[in-house]
Parts: structure tokens; sequence; C-alpha cells
């Protein structure tokens, strides 16, 4: 059988890399301009477990089991490093919304606790302290390289027999009744008998072109990095839970991501809706003037370390959203050997070991084995079922 993948993103190259581990042949990776050109390299690299949905949980659980051993499994170099997510909150409600997942991390088994604010200037030194309640600190939490991890999925698999191919777009989907025949291309018909859409927030309007209704949208996020700042190369990721301020090291360096600044100067953490007709306005990326000052100035109050921050390098990437800040998973009903998987709200680098895995298993089992995700189908939007709790953080 041929499969087609259309998306060369690290969910692409994942999927990629578990057909070839399950020596699958005739396997073809589609990508409109070059590996990892989409959301892939602009994404903050952060892997937690500390969400507020069983699911979302055991999803990390599956993704960390394999990023542990990435490099002993591919043969590649992933620049991974389990230093931890530290949540801190500045209000006694805030820390209350932290508090009420415990008893799930407890549940599920993974190393989460409550922190007092001695324990949070223990774990990133010298941050500034006084106007923070408590927070939430997940041992087992960490952060990667997403182009560093998709070039290893994309080696492993094309040394396995798989076929990428970069500068190819895909502009239709072709199906003869209720299955999927293949894809065409700006130069060619490509006959398939699965059809796996890795495509972001570009799958709406491809999948349209065989009929399918996808509820996800584009959302623009930026990011940020300083000049060196060693003394903080072992810090965990550090999230603000009120304003949604993120910072990592990434070698010597700081890495920055923050909400989106609202027209009168509050703060955005999440998209306030979905468009009235998908996928929406693909908005320019370009990093809009007023987020430095903004990162700068809550930078500095955080950290006196961040007092003369430079910022070196900014870049804009899209979320690629969906009305539950879930991804759609898995076989398009009522479209035999269509698949989806997209729409990961920002969750897609920390998953894609896990996703693949499973949706590799619906593709050549018909079922998945390791984790029950049929929550995840897009089924759940035909009908109107909500099974998730809808949250960016």
């Amino acid at each position: 059988m041929t499969t087609v993948i259309v998306g060369g993103g690290i969910i692409g190259a994942a999927a990629a890399y578990f057909l070839a581990e399950r020596r699958e042949t005739n396997v073809l990776v589609l990508e409109r301009a070059q590996l990892g050109s989409g959301t892939t390299k602009g994404g903050l690299g952060g892997i937690r477990h500390q969400f507020v949905d069983e699911l979302d949980v055991r999803l990390s659980r599956l993704a960390m089991s394999f990023w542990r051993v990435f490099d002993d499994i591919t043969g590649a170099r992933h620049d991974f490093h389990q230093r931890g997510y530290l949540f801190i909150a500045n209000t006694d409600g805030g820390l209350e919304q932290l508090r009420a997942s415990m008893p799930l991390y407890e549940k599920v088994g993974v190393n989460v606790e409550m922190v007092g604010r001695v324990s949070v200037a223990e774990l990133v030194r010298g941050m500034r302290v006084d106007d923070v309640v408590g927070g939430r600190f997940g041992a087992e939490d960490g952060y990667g390289d997403p182009p560093q991890a998709l070039a290893g999925f994309a080696a492993f698999a094309q040394l396995a027999g798989v076929q990428i191919k970069e500068r190819t777009n895909v502009r239709e989907i072709m199906r003869s009744g209720d299955r999927v025949t293949g894809v065409r291309t700006d130069d060619d018909e490509i006959a398939a008998d699965r059809v796996l859409l890795a495509t972001g927030c570009w799958t709406a309007p491809l999948a349209a072109t065989a009929g399918v209704a996808v509820p996800i949208w584009p959302y623009r996020r930026s990011i940020m990095e300083s000049q060196p700042i060693p003394q903080l190369s072992r810090a965990p990721m550090v999230i603000e839970w009120e304003s949604g301020f993120h910072f990592r090291p990434k070698g010597n360096a700081v890495r920055f991501a923050m909400p989106n600044l609202t027209t009168d100067g509050g703060i955005e953490k999440g998209p306030p809706g979905p468009p009235s007709a998908y996928p929406g306005d693909y908005v320019p990326l370009d990093v809009p003037a007023s987020l430095e000052p903004w990162v700068r100035a809550r930078a500095a109050w955080r950290h006196p370390l961040f007092a003369d921050v430079q910022i070196r390098s900014s870049w804009s990437c899209y979320y690629e959203m969906t009305p539950d800040d879930h991804p759609i998973v898995g076989p398009v009903p009522g479209v035999e050997g269509l698949f989806i998987a997209a729409g990961f709200s920002g969750h897609g680098f920390m998953h894609a070991p896990a996703i693949a895995q499973l949706v590799v298993e619906q593709m050549l089992d018909g079922r998945t084995r390791a984790l029950d995700i049929s929550d995840l189908s897009l089924e759940r939007f035909q009908t109107g079922r909500r099974p998730f709790t809808a949250t960016v953080l």
C-alpha cells in the first residue's frame, strides 16, 4: 500500500519515522517548502506533563518515554534537557488554579508538586519572588529543540526508504466516493491508499478539497532570544500563570515567549474565539513592535539578570488552533484512508512521538494499542461532543 504524508513538520516527520520503524514501504512525505519551515521552526520546545485533562498527561508520559531515549533509538542527537517546568502564581486565585490539577498528577503518577515562595527562589536563583504567592513544579518536564528532533526523525525515515519531497505543494486531496485515492500536487497526481494530513494550520483548506470540514485556524505567537546569560543556562522553564510570560535557557542564551497584546494594552494568552469561517486569516508573521518593550520590562521585573537584556533575535509562527485547544487525530469519518494529525494549539512538538506512534497504529492496525485517543477524533466537532477543557497554557 502507498502512504502519503502531507506536511514535513515535526508531526509528519515523526509519523514517517514510526511507519519506517514498522517497516512500511512506499511511504512518501510531501512538504510544500522545506522540512520544518512552518510552525516547527518557531516553537519554544517545551515538553511537560502539567495539563488539566488526563489524556494530555498520558500523552505526555508516552512522549516523554520516547524523548528520554531519542538519541539511542533514532541514532540522531536531540538537545533535550529534563530540567523541569515551574509555573508561578501572583495571586491566590492563580495558585488555586494550579493546585486544582494535583489530584490528576497523583492519579497518573507524574512527579509534580506545589511549591512555596522559598522553594521558587531556590529553583531559580536570584529570581524576584516578593510578588509570588507560590507555584507548581514538575521535575520530569523539560525542553528540547524541534528542528533538531525533526532532522533526526527524517534522517531515520529516509535511511529506511521513506521518500521525502520538499517544495512540492499539495493542492487537492483526491477521493472516489467514500475513500481517498491520492493527492494532486501543482505538477502531478499521486495515487495513495492512505493520506495523512499533518498540515497544521493549513489543514482546513486542504481538507475542504475532499469535502471535509475541519475547525483549525492560525493564531500568531512570537518568540525572542537574548544575549548569552550563562548564569541561567540550567534553569527550568518558568511560566507566569497570570501573564503567560515564559522564559527558558537555550544554550547560554534565554528564550522568551509572551502573550499577544491587545490594542488597549491588555494581554491575550490565547485567541478570543474561532473565526467565523475556517481557516480565518493568516496574519503576517512579523513580530509586533509593542512586544519587545513589554518583554524587556516584564523580564527585568522578574529577574535582575534581565535588567539590561538584549533581544538578539525574534520571530513569529502560527499556532494551529481548534475550538477546544486540542488536536484532531485519527481517521476522517466517512472517508476511508484519510487521516488527520493537526490542530495542536501549541503542544505539537512535546506530544509528537506519542501522536505519531498512535496515528500510525490507527493507520496500520485499525486501532491504537498504547493509548485510547478516540476523544481526539474529528467526530467530536461533528456531533458537538466536548470531552476537553479548553486551555492554551
